[in-house]
């Protein structure tokens, strides 16, 4: 009995041996095939571009799980690079490209949308820039100490890129920047709420149609104490309020701009917009020149 206890207990040694060969084995392997997906040359040129090492291990990672082939992996990572290079936020690359692999979206699909992400943030970049730099930008950066300037910066740039990359006009950024900076709205709001701003720029219902009245109704809203939540908040509750209301968007925008001039606090306001109440006051009871032409036609607001 002895001899047969000492005999399981070896056999079961040499298992747990063989088990973690085999298992050192697979890891080595898989290492091996996920380092082989990206040649060194391209690893080289992306750290020293700025791509932090920890992302590329991670693509690679994900690469290997989607199918993804060395050549199209490559596709991914040159717009990634490249930004890293113009000391852009790349993040963005790796965002979406883990985004698209996760849905199962063909390479040749996703790298439209990366090459589209590279120029509108280099586009953002050369807007955004020389504005962060501007004394008043600086001193509410100071008062505020939650962002750091890199941080706002990137921040900014991420969110101009997103209304670039749904076709707003470059000049609806510069203009919301210029009157952001010229105006109280640096005093009154915090380094998020301007990231916001902006990037809630293009959600906008007016943004096609009335770019520069939608840029000044935005900057209207900081200045009237609308904080990043409350501004994330803003193109649902003005859709809402033109459903219910069945007014034009531009009737909308009005009301919310007047609201604004009275005063009202934001969640009011949103309140009120949710409610279809697009005037501020009880439904149906609709300002002059806010009914969109519906009084005397008999029409009033759906019940």
């Amino acid at each position: 009995m002895i001899k047969i206890v000492g005999t399981m207990n070896t056999y079961s040694t040499y298992f747990k041996i063989a088990g973690a060969c085999l298992i050192g084995i697979l890891w080595l392997f898989s290492t091996n095939v996920v380092n082989a997906q990206i040649s060194q040359d391209a690893m080289n040129r992306a750290i020293e571009a700025g791509v932090d090492p920890v992302r590329l291990d991670q693509l690679g990672e994900r690469a290997v799980q989607s199918g993804i082939s060395s050549e199209e992996l490559l596709r991914i990572l040159e717009p990634a690079t490249a930004m890293a290079g113009e000391n852009l936020p790349y993040e963005l690359i790796f965002e979406k490209a883990f985004e698209g692999m996760s849905k199962g979206v063909p390479v040749s699909r996703m790298q439209p949308v990366l090459a589209s992400i590279a120029s509108s943030s280099s586009q953002a970049a050369g807007i955004t820039d020389n504005w962060v730099q501007r004394p008043g930008v600086q001193r509410m950066l100071s008062r505020d100490g939650r962002m750091s300037q890199q941080r706002f910066r990137n921040e900014m740039i991420r969110a101009g890129s997103k209304g670039l990359m749904q076709s707003m006009d470059r000049e609806v950024l510069v203009q919301t920047l210029e009157e952001v900076a010229g105006g109280p709205a640096l005093e009154r709001s915090s380094a998020s709420g301007i990231v916001t701003a902006i990037s809630i720029l293009s959600d906008l219902p007016t943004a096609a149609s009335e770019p520069a009245a939608t840029a000044r109704m935005v900057v209207s809203a900081l200045e009237g104490g609308f904080e990043s939540e409350d501004l994330l908040k803003l193109p649902g509750a003005m859709n809402m309020a033109q459903r219910r209301s069945r007014l034009p968007a531009q009737a909308v925008a009005e009301g919310l701009r007047r609201q604004l001039q009275g005063g009202s606090p934001a969640s009011d306001i949103l309140q009120n917009l949710f409610n279809g109440n697009v005037g501020g006051g009880p439904p149906g009871n609709l300002p002059p020149g806010l009914d969109g032409g519906r009084q005397g036609r008999g029409q009033g607001p759906p019940g």
